[in-house]
């Protein structure tokens, strides 16, 4: 009964998480990154040529690129970010095979389901084209991966040896940040096997991690002189400060995902803590939570310590981070429901599943009112609906700071992002050497991705005018991390 108790709840809850994401990709703006992926992945440049001129001169592996340009037929940004829906399904059958060769993870695989549910990160990373979300299912596959090593202290079925070097391999190449995680969380299990000289489970453990950590040498060696080169002057801020905020957000975001599931692991460390009494040697479950806590608290030393040398730590990083607390959460909250009874069981789960719900239906909310570049394109689209004849103009000078930056395709990226929502909202722009300006209708200029140095409305004035418009009022309208400035005929 408890079995078919826990299937239940994984079914409802992956049926759940599905269509909040499938929700929330199509309803959700689009920002800058993502059009710098949408453009890096267009299907023009041959993959050879992207790969060298672009993925390759990009700050991270270049995994998720090729997976955004092998599903660039996909269309638009927001059916394109669908990607992530079929990386979760991916996710999800590694998981399922690795709780069929360890059906004792099955409560705890339950329990994480609810998490990820739950969790602000999950939707938020699952609704961008970028590899955060890569990241989350590639950190949770090998943190549960690990934890099946640890308890049957084997390799396992060919299926479950496979997808722990598929989820290495992953982790290891989609984010610096995610293989420097994926690496501290691997390296007390490997620790653990030797100090117990159980040369089997080492080399289970430690071989695919040697061959995935040797792909990402081989990589980093030819992206190495560009990383160096894109973070000289980078925009993370520096300090213990930041590294602090972002990895208390991070893990904040983590225990607050299910209350229910938080308290049933703290009384699942209590069970632990009796079953370590009773049997020191066999508790294998103990070994296995304090080796998951020690790689991600030696993960996230590791990670302030290089911030500190080099800022480059911010919360939507650590998602990888993020799978593995929640892996932590759900083995502990396991030794619970392994011990109460069907019925206590299915009440449990019946909450866990309502709160989770909840929490889901409100990340949707929050993703989908998220700032974007819809908020001016759709402010735009309802004056030209107003008013056919209104002229829209752009500035490269809007966005200097971004164009500046390594990669070089952030030269391109921001005029094609403009041309871009204009495309999808029905309007024109006018070509960036036009003064044209509307007779009878506004004529408006228009900036985005204005985040960081927020021009004032006299400083916006003063450049129209020293750009050769004859503007002498105009009226700024702020929208998220962009404006629109509205010059009146004859004003």
């Amino acid at each position: 009964m408890s079995k078919k108790l826990q299937v239940g709840t994984i079914l409802l809850t992956v049926m759940a998480l599905a269509m909040g994401i499938a929700w929330a990709c199509l309803h959700r703006g689009p920002w800058y990154d993502e059009f710098y992926t949408q453009y890096v992945t267009r299907p023009g440049p041959g993959w050879g040529e992207a790969l060298r001129t672009s993925w390759l001169a990009d700050n991270h592996p270049p995994l998720y690129y090729a997976l955004a340009r092998a599903t660039a037929w996909m269309g638009s940004i927001q059916t394109h970010r669908l990607l992530n829906l079929a990386i979760g399904v991916a996710c999800l059958l590694a998981g399922v095979a690795v709780v069929r060769d360890v059906p004792r993870l099955l409560p705890a695989s339950a329990v994480l389901l609810l998490l990820l549910a739950g969790n602000e990160w999950t939707v938020l990373s699952a609704s961008e084209l970028r590899s955060y979300f890569l990241s989350l299912g590639a950190g949770t596959v090998l943190a549960l991966s690990l934890s099946a090593l640890s308890l049957t202290c084997e390799g396992g079925s060919r299926a479950r040896r496979l997808i722990y070097f598929a989820s290495v391999l992953v982790a290891f190449n989609t984010h610096i940040v995610t293989t420097l995680i994926a690496g501290a969380l691997i390296a007390p299990f490997i620790a653990a096997a030797v100090l117990r000289r159980d040369w089997t489970l080492a080399r289970a453990v430690a071989v695919p991690a040697l061959a995935a950590g040797g792909v990402f040498i081989a990589i980093s060696l030819i992206q190495l002189p560009y990383w160096q080169a894109n973070t000289r002057a980078f925009w993370i801020p520096a300090g213990f400060g930041e590294a602090r905020w972002s990895i208390e957000y991070a893990l904040l975001r983590s225990l607050e995902a299910n209350p229910l599931v938080l308290l049933g692991a703290l009384a699942g460390v209590l069970l632990m803590g009796r079953d370590l009494i009773r049997n020191r040697t066999a508790c294998t479950e103990v070994r296995t939570l304090a080796l998951l806590a020690t790689g991600v608290m030696a993960g996230l030393g590791m990670l302030v310590v290089v911030h500190l040398l080099h800022p480059m730590l911010i919360e939507k990083y650590l998602t990888a981070m993020v799978g593995a607390v929640s892996v932590g959460i759900a083995l502990a909250c396991g030794r619970l429901l392994r011990a109460l009874g069907p019925k206590t069981t299915a009440v449990f789960l019946g909450f866990a599943l309502l709160v989770s719900a909840c929490g889901l239906v409100q990340n949707v909310g929050k993703v989908e009112a998220r700032y974007s570049w819809y908020g001016t394109g759709g402010f735009i689209a309802r004056e030209v609906h107003l008013c056919p004849g209104t002229v829209i103009h752009t500035d490269r000078f809007w966005n200097a700071d971004v164009l500046s930056l390594p990669p070089a395709d952030n030269l391109s990226v921001a005029p094609w992002a403009y041309r871009e929502v204009a495309g999808h909202f029905g309007f024109a722009i006018e070509p960036e050497t036009s003064r044209k300006r509307a007779q009878a209708c506004p004529t408006l200029f228009w900036a985005e991705h204005d985040s960081r140095h927020r021009l004032s409305d006299a400083a916006i004035l003063v450049h129209l005018r020293q750009s050769g418009f004859a503007v002498d009022a105009i009226e700024v309208h702020r929208i998220g991390d962009g404006w629109v400035a509205v010059s009146q005929p004859g004003a």
